[in-house]
């Protein structure tokens, strides 16, 4: 395995802010992190569904990993180690590829496929791999995705979409068609373009939409934030530390996962998902219940509101969590997630939400009805963090992490982002794509017409949505039981 490198620096949207948070403040910061919390489970019928709260992780640890412990954040993101490509190109799950992370894979040379593991013990392909008492995860530095174990059965749908693709372009002939601009370089390279331009237009076209205000997703090309070089794109700490930490908000405090686990709280899914030992069949995902239009036991479900609301439990986390991503963290002080984010953003010094909407209002991004009011601030909508806002005084100088959940719950109810969130997380996606020289929009062009593959029931057609990975892996089938009570209720007559 290779050692975790760095592969470049942050960098800034905004000008640093005017006022810059003292020391002394944090306490108000804690303040306000232990406010943002409910303790009765909500969901919103229209926010996007489970699967996608997850998925906007798995592209976090994609874009960004600030090793960095807490105490030792720096106020210079120019300083400030990326150990993570600032493009979506899957960095995390390829590692250093067959030549400089052989254990991960098998096969013949130049059409490699990954390792997958068997659940016990029904031994269902369903888990990462295990070798010599270790597990088989991208680079052995980088465990992000072990976090729970949603985010770890998604790691390894896209392992198994991968050995789909060189099982594809190894027939004769090959069963994905549509690929003339792919007949150049191994069976490896080929099958994993394939997979990161598929998972990129998957962000670009399944994703996005899903979170992003509808005003920004239908006028997202007209707009270019100032301050980045496309010679020289890096992420930006708004981005990083703020703006796509909204997925936060969006986790629950439990999920059923099949017919025999219908309620697991999110304690025991970070405990699975981070042990080193192969998933229990009880506990595979049946991922009907996290996307719409997969076959599933029982009822699909919705996220939490994207709100200044967090988990109870992500109030919690213990210290093998917090080291996930800082390896070097001492102590798990403080344990709730909402305050090191906004101690790291205040540290960091992140401009302020009122100076970012400032910023984008003379730029003609946003309207002046968008600029949230210090009266919109400290309403107390769905905890009483608002409240607790006005009495710190935070509330013209409001910390960007804040202020964008209380603009995604002011101005979008909650289902989605708000405006000045999606046009930094819009912007940055299509900066990152259009950076990359070996992305699809940079190779084929944002036109580029996808591929079809042979499905297992035979039919053939593209891949266009997580879903339609999930149905060509064949990860769509249900424990025997759960396959049962599904086709019940599907023969069971409408009243």
């Amino acid at each position: 395995m290779t050692s975790l490198q760095p592969t470049g620096y942050y960098s800034r949207l905004f000008q640093e802010p005017s006022e810059p948070l003292a020391p002394k403040q944090e306490n108000d910061l804690i303040k306000l992190g232990q406010a943002m919390r409910y303790d009765i489970e909500r969901e919103g019928t229209l926010t996007p569904r489970v699967g996608y709260t997850y998925f906007a992780q798995f592209v976090g640890h994609d874009l960004t990993h600030d090793t960095t412990p807490l105490a030792g954040a720096r106020k210079d993101p120019e300083l400030t180690l990326n150990y993570r490509t600032p493009y979506l190109d899957l960095g995390h799950v390829y590692g250093g590829g067959p030549r400089n992370s052989p254990n991960l894979y098998k096969g013949e040379p130049g059409a490699e496929v990954f390792k997958i593991g068997a659940t016990t013990p029904g031994a269902y392909k369903r888990d990462l791999s295990f070798e010599n008492g270790v597990l088989l995860i991208g680079d052995q530095e980088d465990t992000r995705n072990l976090d729970n174990l949603i985010l770890r059965q998604l790691h390894v749908v896209f392992l198994k979409f991968h050995n789909e693709a060189v099982k594809q372009l190894c027939a004769r002939p090959p069963l994905v068609t549509g690929i003339e601009s792919f007949d150049s370089g191994t069976i490896f390279e080929r099958a994993q373009r394939l997979v990161r331009w598929h998972y990129q237009w998957i962000v670009r076209h399944d994703f996005l939409p899903r979170i992003l205000h509808t005003g920004v997703w239908a006028h997202q090309n007209q707009f270019r934030l100032r301050g980045q070089s496309q010679t020289r794109f890096s992420i930006p700490i708004e981005f990083s530390l703020a703006a796509f930490r909204f997925g936060h908000s969006m986790v629950r405090n439990a999920y059923g996962l099949n017919c025999r686990q219908k309620r697991v709280e999110l304690p025991e899914l970070m405990r699975r998902g981070q042990s080193l030992s192969p998933l229990p069949d009880d506990f595979i995902i049946e991922w009907g219940r996290f996307f719409d239009g997969l076959p599933a036991s029982g009822p699909v479900a919705s996220s939490s509101y994207l709100d200044t609301s967090i988990a109870a439990s992500l109030h919690g986390l213990s210290l093998s969590t917090v080291r996930l991503s800082s390896p070097m963290e001492y102590t798990v002080e403080p344990a709730s997630l909402p305050v090191r984010t906004l101690i790291r953003g205040a540290r960091a010094r992140l401009p302020s939400g009122q100076e970012v909407a400032d910023a984008l209002l003379e730029q003609g991004i946003i309207k002046p009805q968008d600029r949230l009011t210090s009266a919109q601030l400290t309403e107390d909508t769905s905890n009483h963090s608002g409240n607790v806002l006005r009495e710190v005084g935070l509330d013209r100088n409001t910390p960007l992490f804040y202020y964008l959940l209380k603009e995604s719950e002011i101005i979008a109810s909650g289902e989605t982002l708000g405006p000045i969130g999606s046009y930094i997380i819009a912007n940055v996606i299509q900066g990152a794509l259009e950076a990359d020289p070996d992305s699809y929009m940079s190779v084929a062009g944002p036109k580029w017409k996808l591929p079809l593959w042979r499905f297992p029931s035979g039919s053939k057609r593209s891949v266009n949505s997580l879903i339609g990975i999930i149905q060509l892996i064949g990860d769509n089938q249900l424990l025997p039981e759960c396959d049962a009570h599904w086709r019940r209720f599907l023969l069971k007559p409408f009243s």
